[in-house]
Formats: C-alpha cells, structure tokens, sequence
C-alpha cells in the first residue's frame, strides 16, 4: 500500500450503517466501499449506541424499523433521541421499507437530515449522503470555532493588562494549532514599526532587536492569513520572518487599523495548516482585537500618552539666553515616553549647565528612571560647581535607587560663559564632537564609568577652552546608532563630516541639519531615543 493511498483512506469520511436485515447491510457496504468510503456495519439500536461512543462517525444511514417492531419506524424514532445527546452534529440519514408522510416528518423533527425509502436509488441515496456530510462537516466545524472562541476567551479572561493578555493568546494559540513557535508584534498608536510583544518557543536571541516595519501597500492588503514568501509580503520583511522560522502571519485590526500581527512558525506534528486552522485563526484575531483595543488604546495608551506630557514638561522649554553663545536642543523618542534627557540651564549671568543622558532601557521604566536623574541633578547642580562632585553624588543616588541592571551614560558639563571655558564630567557617555573653528576635533570623554554601577566611584573631569567659530554637539547613541534598510548604522564618521560640512551654521540650523540627514538616512525610524544638543560659540 502507497503512502498517498493510505493517506486517502485515513482522510475519506468514515460511515456507520444501520439495518437488521444482512443482505441489506452487505448491499450497502459494498457500495459505500466502491465510492471510496470506509464504512462500519451493525444489525441494531443498541450496536449503533456502542459504535457512536467508541468513535465519531461522519454520517449515521439507519432503518427505522428493527425486527421488534418492524412497521411503525417507532424504535427508530426512539433511538434518534438517544443518538443526538451522543452527538448533535452527527448527520442523519434514515431508510424504511414502511415509509409514510407522517414517519418521514416526524423523523425530520427529531433532526434527521433525509430521508429514503426501500429499494433506493443508488445515485439518489449517494447525492444525499454527499450533501448530508458536507452539511456534518460545517456543523461540526461551526461547533468547534465556538469551542475555541470558548476556550480562548476563558484563558485571555483574567488578563488586566496587554502585556498578560498577549501572552495568554500566544500560549493558547501554540496549545490549540500545534505550533513550534508563536510571536505577536505590536505597534503603539503613530508609530510604524511593529516590534515582538509576546513570544512562545523563540528564544531570546531570536526576538532580540527585531522589528518590522510593513510599507502602506501591504498594510492595505493584509487581510487575512498568508504564508510567508507569499509575493504580497516585502522582502525583506519576509527574510527576517524566515530567519525566525515564521510560517504564516494573520493581521490583528482595530477599526481597520492594523494594530498587531501574528506569527506561527511550522507544525509540531510536521503537517500543514489546515482551512480549519485559518479560519480558527481568523476568528481568534478578531476576538483579540477587542481586547487589545480596550486595554491598549483606552487605558494604557492614556497613561503613556499622560507620562509623555510630563516628561515632556520636563525638558526645557526654551534654553538660555546666554551671551556668546548659541544653544539648541532636540529630543526625539522611539516609543510614547524615552530614557533620553538632555536640560541645559543657567547657574548664574556668568555660569550655565549643559548636561545629556541615556537610560540603558526604553519605555516608561526607563522614563521614570531618568526623571530621578533629572531632578537630582538640579538639586545638586545649585550646591557645588564642581562636574566631578556632582557625577559622584547622583551616582550614588542612582546606586541606592535602582537595580543593577539599569545604567545611565551622563555627561555634565559646567560653562564659564565669561571664562570661555567647559569644565565637564562624562560617565560612560558618548563623547561630544568639540569642532574648532581650523577643523580639529575634540572628543570630550574625561570622567569615569556609567551612573549606577559602582558606587564609590571616583570620577574625574576635564575642561576644554572656547574660541568664536567653535562648534559643540552632544548627543545619544540613537543618532549615530539609527539604521538604515540594511541594518547600516549612520555612525560618527556621517555626523563628523555633517558638523565639519556646516560648521557656519547657527546652533538650530545645524540641529535640524543633523536630524534630517539622519531621517533621511534611516527612513524616518528611529529605532532608539536620539537626542542632540548643539553649541555654537560666537
């Protein structure tokens, strides 16, 4: 026997037949069998109850009447009852050689799907064992969907947070699909790069920076589940689905707005995913999506966007007048709140702070990490002059404050407006671009380690002296870290040749000229907070 012919019969629908009479019976079984169906055989009411609880059958063909009462269809009509609380989808086909109007309507009621009177027509009794399984099938797929939209709904219940929620629903959907791998990328409202929010059999590594970012044509066509390779599916978003093993990807909307996208990797059982399974899929990401939309876009989104106006209020909204120089500063988050910060704030008319920073982390963790280092440092910047005492002192506070695993890079550095000097301390920051007006280049990286990992640290600092023409950038490693297409990062060479290029520029020309270049550069995403501030001595 071939593997496909034993595929076949595995997967033709399986019958059980129904009659006291044998030769009726051995009709029946051989020409059921020559059509390809597999069929099982019994002479009474009570074999029929047995056979229907050892296993499922996709259609019941009966006789009504059996040998103890054998006119009035009666222990037929009896055990119709007795088989629908066995299985209520279970197609019926009944046959009698006593029929009657009354019999056949009766029967009927009791949910029979047709009905055929002895001696049949076997190209009539085959249409209508045809359309009775079909009619089983969609019953029973119907009844399974409510089941799993059950099952679903009872495991995502508890969940009073999207990220629980995600997490329960690609659970479920590795439980219920036999998927090796599941993964569930979101976007926060504004945004166009969706990002891993809840994985299952992806390790760490897998999941680790990755991103996608789905261009408008494809977002307007991403209805339903498709295999990944599929034409409709860009490129290189299809190279980085692969690379994780992805199989198929199912869209998740809210209001038509693709919020979420779903992605199963191969089938644990090694088969292919069934119509049954996108349709369960379908359904399951509709009814996702309702959660999500009250979680995310009518709760946590509110919060998020509330933290962002405060941090945003605290970031300076106008800097210094300071004669001399010009100063300009942007900020610029990759999510609804950052981990950057940058404050530029006067001392004294002679003496003002330009400070930057970077929490290790992103999001509102991060957010509140750096509002702590923010209001620590104006609280100490007003109590000494010196950048290596301060760096020392919001250490240690970030020491006593914080894990271990959450570190800030800090540069602070101290303006003698008068002096034209800057005096600073760089803990583990990347160092600023010092562009002289003959074309050298500064690096300002005298300090010391990143806050909130040693705390008895000793720091040091350095000063450089000012001269007209003089170009100062401080900035994150989201500016010279953002990416291009090909994962290309912009780098400092690029903004080492844009600050050489433009050296004339004022302080907010320059700004807007190294934040389009790398806007440019990365297609408008920035994978990380950037933040920059730019001096220019006068």
């Amino acid at each position: 026997m071939t593997n496909s012919t034993s595929t076949r019969r595995e997967t033709s629908p399986r019958l059980l037949i129904a009659d006291d009479q044998p030769d009726v019976l051995e009709a029946l079984r051989l020409l059921l069998k020559g059509e390809g169906y597999r069929v099982t055989t019994v002479a009474s009411p009570t074999a029929v109850l047995q056979a229907l609880q050892a296993q499922e059958f996709d259609l019941l063909l009966m006789d009504l009447n059996y040998t103890r009462d054998t006119t009035s269809g009666r222990e037929g009509l009896d055990l119709l009852a007795r088989i629908q609380a066995i299985d209520s989808t279970l197609p019926v086909v009944v046959m009698t050689a006593w029929a009657s109007v009354e019999l056949a309507l009766e029967s009927m009621h009791q949910g029979v799907g047709d009905f055929v009177q002895k001696p049949w027509e076997n190209a009539r009794l085959l249409d209508i064992l045809r359309t009775q399984i079909e009619r089983g099938k969609a019953r029973r797929q119907a009844r399974r969907l409510e089941e799993q939209k059950r099952r679903l709904e009872h495991h995502v219940a508890a969940a009073t947070d999207l990220t629980l929620l995600l997490k329960r629903f690609a659970e479920h959907l590795q439980h219920e699909l036999k998927s090796q791998a599941v993964a569930i990328f979101t976007r926060a409202p504004g945004h166009r790069a969706f990002w891993p929010a809840a994985t299952m059999g992806l390790s760490e590594a897998d999941n680790s920076g990755l991103k996608f970012e789905l261009d408008d044509r494809f977002l307007g066509i991403f209805r339903g589940p498709i295999e990944v390779g599929g034409t409709d599916l860009p490129q290189g978003e299809t190279s980085k689905l692969r690379k994780v093993g992805s199989r198929l990807i199912a869209p998740i909307r809210v209001e038509n707005e693709l919020i979420a996208f779903l992605s199963l990797g191969s089938k644990a059982t090694g088969e292919e995913y069934s119509a049954e399974d996108l349709e369960f899929l379908t359904v399951a990401a509709n009814q996702i999506a309702g959660r999500i939309k009250n979680l995310q876009w009518r709760g946590q989104n509110q919060e998020f966007e509330a933290a962002r106006d405060v941090q945003q209020g605290l970031l300076p909204k106008q800097l210094p007048q300071i004669p001399g120089y010009d100063l300009s500063g942007m900020w610029q988050p990759a999510r609804l709140v950052g981990g950057d910060y940058f404050d530029v704030f006067a001392l004294s008319e002679t003496h003002a702070v330009l400070c930057i920073a970077d929490v290790v982390g992103k999001g509102m963790p991060a957010a509140l990490l750096m509002s702590n280092v923010q209001a620590a440092t104006r609280a100490i910047a007003s109590r000494t002059s010196q950048p290596k005492e301060l760096c020392a002192q919001v250490n240690q506070i970030v020491c006593n404050n914080t894990t271990a695993d959450r570190f800030i890079t800090f540069f602070y550095g101290l303006l003698d407006a008068a002096g034209r000097r800057l005096a600073y301390t760089n803990a583990g920051h990347n160092p600023p671009l010092l562009l002289r007006r003959d074309g050298s280049l500064v690096h300002l990286q005298n300090g010391g380690t990143a806050l909130g990992i040693v705390p008895d640290w000793k720091y040091k600092q350095g000063e450089v002296g000012l001269t007209a023409g003089d170009r100062l950038v401080l900035f994150t490693d989201g500016v010279t870290e953002a990416r291009n297409s090909e994962g290309e990062e912009f780098g400092e060479t690029r903004l080492v040749e844009l600050l050489t290029r433009h050296r004339h520029f004022d302080a907010a020309q320059l700004q807007k000229k190294i934040f389009d270049a790398i806007g440019d550069f990365s297609g408008r995403d920035f994978q990380d907070d950037a933040t920059l501030i730019v001096m220019a001595v006068e």
